[in-house]
C-alpha cells in the first residue's frame, strides 16, 4: 500500500489555512526576522497553525491506496479502519489535474467515479479522490482501459472553435463571483490595498464610459464595467482551461486532454455515457453551429468544469466527429412535435416577465424620481433578457419534439436560454412518464419526461405534445 504525494497534506488543512499563515509571515518580516519577539507576539497563532498541520499529517498518514491489476483500493481511518475498492470495469470516468502550482512537484490530483453513490467520500464528490505521483498517475491510466487496441481515432479542436466556445459559454455571474471572492479573501490577507486598486480601476473605466455614452449615470456605468470585467475573466479562464483540446478514442475507451498552464486529462468509458447533448443558444442556432456535451458520471463534475465533447463547430463537423468518437449515438428523426395550440405552454413565463418588469420599473420610478437614471438603466437591463427569453421560447415551440430510431431516442427541447438535442441509448433510460397540467387536461396535450441513468437520474422534458401520440410512443419504447 502507498501513501499519497506529500503535497496532499495541504489538502487536509482547513479551508482558510492561508489566511492564518500569510499574516504570520508578514509579521515575521515586519520585525526584521527577530524570531524571539515574533514568537512572543504571535505564539497562540503559531500553536493553532502547528495543530492544523499536525492533524493534516495524521489524516494523510492513515490514507493509503494500491493500484492493482483489476481494481484500485483505498484504505483510511486511524481507530476505525475502512477499505474501499473500485474495479476498473465499473469505472465510468477518471479525471486527472496537473495544476500549474503542482507541476514542479510532479503531483497529480485524480478523481475516480462510477455510477454508484460514493460510500468512501462525501455525497456529490467522486468515489475516490487522491493526490498521487506522476508515476502512479501514468500507471493508473495504463490499467483502466477496458480493452487494448492499436486502432486510435483522434479529434483536435481548432483554436478558433475554442475561442467561440469560450465566448458562448462564459458566464458574467461566475466571473463577478470570482472577482468578489478574490477581493474579499485578498482583502483579509493584504488589507484594503487590493480593493482600493480595483475600485480605482472601475472608477477610471466608469469615467471613460460616461464620456462615450452621454447621460449614463455613474452607478449604471460602474455596474456595466463590473459585468464586463466578470465576463472577460470568465472568457479568459474558459479559454485557458480548454485550449489544446483533444479527444482520442481507443476501442470503447475515450481520453480527453486540454489545458494551457494547468493540464487536464480524462478517461471515459463509452458504455457508461448516458446521453449526448448537442447544445445551442439562439445565435448558434441561427449560425448553424453547436457544441456537444456528454453525460457521464464524473466528467465535468468538479467546480467550473464543462462536460464538453466537441467544442463549437458546424453541424456537419459535429455529426462527423460523433461518428468517430460516439458511433452508437445517432440522431433519430423527430416523429412527435408540440401541438399547434400549445404556444402558451412555452411563452407564459417570459411573457409575464416582459410585462411585469417595465410596469414595476414605472412604479418604482414614480416613488423614487431622483433615481430616474439608475432605475431606467436597471429596468432596461432586466427587460433585455426577458424579451430575449420570449424570442427563445417562441423558437422552442417550433423546434421541440421527440423521436426514436433503432437503439436510440432523440429529444429536442429548450431549457432557459439553451436549445438541447439529447441523444439517449434506450438501455440508458431509467423510465419515462407523462404529466399534464390543469390547462393541458382541458385539451389533448401533455409533457413527456425521460429519465436517464447516472449517479443521479437526469431528466429531460418535451412540452405540449399530443397525449395519444405520447402514450403510443412510450408503449413502443
Amino acid at each position: 500500500m502507498k501513501r499519497q504525494h506529500k503535497i496532499a497534506i495541504l489538502k487536509y488543512t482547513t479551508k482558510n489555512f492561508w489566511l492564518l499563515v500569510i499574516p504570520l509571515v508578514r509579521g515575521l518580516i515586519a520585525v526584521g526576522f527577530d524570531v524571539y519577539n515574533w514568537v512572543r507576539g504571535a505564539y497562540l497563532d503559531i500553536i493553532v497553525i502547528a495543530l492544523i498541520i499536525l492533524l493534516a499529517v495524521v489524516r494523510w498518514y492513515f490514507v493509503t491506496y494500491e493500484i492493482r491489476e483489476t481494481c484500485i483500493r483505498v484504505q483510511s481511518g486511524m481507530l476505525l479502519k475502512s477499505s474501499f475498492e473500485v474495479p476498473y470495469k465499473a469505472i465510468s470516468s477518471v479525471s486527472a489535474k496537473r495544476l500549474l502550482w503542482l507541476r514542479p512537484t510532479k503531483a497529480v490530483s485524480i478523481a475516480i467515479d462510477s455510477d454508484s453513490h460514493s460510500v468512501y467520500n462525501k455525497p456529490g464528490k467522486a468515489d475516490i479522490e487522491l493526490t498521487v505521483s506522476f508515476k502512479d498517475y501514468t500507471e493508473l491510466f495504463n490499467k483502466i482501459p477496458t480493452e487494448s487496441t492499436n486502432a486510435k481515432i483522434t479529434y483536435h479542436a481548432s483554436k478558433w472553435n475554442l475561442m467561440l466556445f469560450s465566448f458562448v459559454f462564459s458566464s458574467t455571474l461566475s466571473g463577478v463571483i470570482l472577482i468578489g471572492t478574490v477581493l474579499i479573501q485578498g482583502g483579509k490577507i493584504i488589507g484594503g490595498e487590493l480593493n482600493e486598486r480595483f475600485i480605482s480601476a472601475v472608477n477610471g473605466m466608469t469615467e471613460v464610459m460616461q464620456k462615450i455614452v452621454n447621460g449614463l449615470t455613474p452607478a449604471a456605468a460602474a455596474l456595466t464595467v463590473v459585468m464586463f470585467f466578470g465576463w472577460l475573466l470568465s472568457f479568459i479562464s474558459n479559454l485557458l482551461r480548454h485550449i489544446n483540446f483533444r479527444i482520442q478514442r481507443c476501442g470503447e475507451n475515450i481520453f480527453v486532454e486540454n489545458g494551457f498552464f494547468s493540464k487536464w486529462k480524462y478517461y471515459i468509458n463509452i458504455s457508461r455515457v448516458n446521453c449526448a447533448d448537442l447544445r445551442q443558444n439562439l445565435l448558434m442556432k441561427i449560425c448553424r453551429v453547436m457544441s456537444v456535451h456528454v453525460s457521464c458520471t464524473g466528467y465535468g463534475k468538479s467546480k467550473n468544469e464543462i462536460p464538453v465533447f466537441v467544442p463549437v463547430t458546424t453541424r456537419k463537423r459535429v455529426i462527423s466527429s460523433m461518428r468517430m468518437t460516439l458511433p452508437n449515438f445517432t440522431i433519430s428523426n423527430i416523429s412527435i412535435r408540440p401541438r399547434k395550440l400549445s404556444m402558451m405552454t412555452y411563452i407564459w413565463l417570459p411573457l409575464l416577465l416582459a410585462t411585469v418588469i417595465p410596469v414595476s420599473g414605472a412604479v418604482i420610478l414614480h416613488i423614487f424620481p431622483s433615481w430616474s437614471g439608475t432605475i431606467e438603466f436597471l429596468t432596461l437591463m432586466a427587460e433585455i433578457p426577458a424579451t430575449y427569453m420570449l424570442i427563445v421560447k417562441i423558437a422552442a415551440k417550433f423546434t421541440s419534439g421527440i423521436g426514436a430510431d433503432g437503439d436510440t431516442i432523440t429529444l429536442k427541447y429548450c431549457k432557459m436560454f439553451h436549445f438541447h438535442t439529447i441523444i439517449v441509448p434506450k438501455n440508458r433510460i431509467v423510465y419515462m412518464r407523462i404529466s399534464r397540467t390543469i390547462f393541458q387536461q382541458m385539451g389533448k396535450s401533455c409533457d413527456i419526461w425521460v429519465y436517464t441513468k447516472g449517479e443521479r437520474a437526469s431528466r429531460h422534458r418535451v412540452r405540449g405534445v399530443d397525449i395519444e401520440a405520447a402514450e403510443a410512443f412510450c408503449r413502443e419504447i
